[in-house]
Order: structure tokens, then C-alpha cells, then sequence
């Protein structure tokens, strides 16, 4: 029993976000509806023209643009927020669950397994699968699951790149 109260103290102690790049305050995520019709999809495009951006279609359906950058409340110095523990805090930032963190799980692992990323080259992959009518009206569009099997192999270079001292210390 001794040792379950050790190891439980261990884990209690430890900050799940000590050593991580601070992703949370590096991302911002803009959710979008699923495009419908041609017009829609070139949208896509055009908005991947710009540096920093990405387009994502999760697990569970949802689509979003990814931009990334530097939220102006990070503190680059120590890696942390300058407005942390304030009421100044987004509500955001204050419900984030660093125990089971999406950030790091999809953009700082090797491996994701909740969206499919998507630049240009990948873009152009997945918008040759697009069925339209001859109206514009998407007929078909590529599943997460098909999204996937389309873009594997195709690397995703991070689209940020990190100060290499950028990373919060590790406090024990």
C-alpha cells in the first residue's frame, strides 16, 4: 500500500505540461463548416495559399483551419502565461485538461490519431477524391478514415518552428 501512495504522490506532483513547447498557446484553431460546394473547397485552397495555415478534418467529422503562431499572452522568456492563475485567463485556457492534452497528442507526438492534417500537397490529394455535380454540389467527399489512407506517406513538416530553448522547465 506504501508503495501506491508513493507513486500516486509522484503523479500528483508531476505537471503534464512540464517540457512541452506550450502547443496550446501556438495553434489557433478556427472551426469551419463542411464544405458543400465547389466554391467552398476553393476556399480551402486559397486559405492554404497562406504561410501558416493548415486545414484539419477530425475524427469525428469536424473541420477547422489551423493557423499557426505566437498567442500575445505566451511568455516567450520562460515558456509560460503572462496571465496565468488571473482572471484575465481565457475560459479556454482555463478548461484546458493537461492530463489528457489534444495538442500535444496531435502536434508535438509522432502520432495522431484524432485529425488529418492537410497542406497543399495534401490538399491537392484529397480534392482529386471530391465528387461535384454539375452544379458545384459536392456529391461525395473523403471521410476521416479515407483522408487518412489518401495522405499517408505524404510527410507534414511542421508548419511552426520552435525556439529551441522554447520549452517550459521540467520542476521537480
Amino acid at each position: 500500500m506504501k508503495k501506491i501512495t508513493e507513486n500516486l504522490e509522484i503523479l500528483t506532483r508531476k505537471n503534464p505540461c512540464d517540457g512541452c513547447p506550450a502547443l496550446c498557446c501556438k495553434i489557433q484553431i478556427l472551426p469551419c463548416s463542411q464544405p458543400q460546394t465547389l466554391i467552398d473547397v476553393d476556399h480551402i485552397k486559397y486559405s492554404l495559399l497562406y504561410p501558416l495555415t493548415e486545414f484539419i478534418i477530425s475524427k469525428t467529422g469536424e473541420f477547422s483551419y489551423i493557423k499557426w503562431g505566437l498567442c500575445s499572452l505566451l511568455s516567450e522568456k520562460n515558456c509560460s502565461c503572462s496571465v496565468y492563475g488571473t482572471p484575465n485567463r481565457p475560459l479556454k485556457c482555463v478548461h484546458l485538461d493537461p492530463n489528457s492534452c489534444w495538442y500535444k497528442r496531435n502536434f508535438f507526438e509522432d502520432t495522431s490519431s484524432d485529425i488529418c492534417r492537410l497542406n497543399l500537397e495534401r490538399f491537392n490529394i484529397w480534392f482529386e477524391k471530391i465528387i461535384f455535380d454539375e452544379k458545384g454540389t459536392i456529391k461525395y467527399l473523403p471521410n476521416f478514415i479515407e483522408t487518412e489512407i489518401l495522405i499517408q506517406g505524404i510527410s507534414m513538416q511542421p508548419q511552426f518552428k520552435l525556439k529551441p530553448k522554447l520549452k517550459k522547465q521540467v520542476v521537480e
